[in-house]
């Protein structure tokens, strides 16, 4: 049996549970959550997907954005281009070794 949780009732249950702690502890758990608060860091993400208007953004808006997009885009010509190069030689050395008989016998046999 699966139970489902309700989060308004867990809510009201750790709300009157806190109803019974004494004013020390309370304090004590106040200022830890603030502490833990002040050491959180916050960052701004690096695209925006969507924002509480509902609009889409995936155009970077910093200079650092453009360049890093600018590099992956160069990184992909880059290893497309050697990638092409490097199956064209493949079949130019399987050509000659075709048109000239030099073949090597693991080629004829399965």
């Amino acid at each position: 049996m699966i139970t489902k949780l309700n989060p308004g009732k867990i809510a009201q249950l750790l709300t009157q549970s806190t109803r019974q702690l004494d004013a020390d502890t309370l304090s004590a758990l106040v200022a830890a959550r603030q502490n833990a608060l002040k050491k959180q860091s916050v960052r701004a993400p690096v695209f925006e997907l969507s924002t509480g208007r509902q609009t889409h953004s995936l155009i970077p808006d910093s200079a650092q954005q453009w360049v890093v997009a600018g590099l992956f885009v160069a990184m992909l010509i880059v290893g497309t281009s050697f990638w092409h190069h490097v199956q064209e030689q493949q079949l130019s050395e399987l050509d000659v070794a075709i048109l000239t008989d030099d073949l090597p016998i693991e080629v004829f046999v399965d």
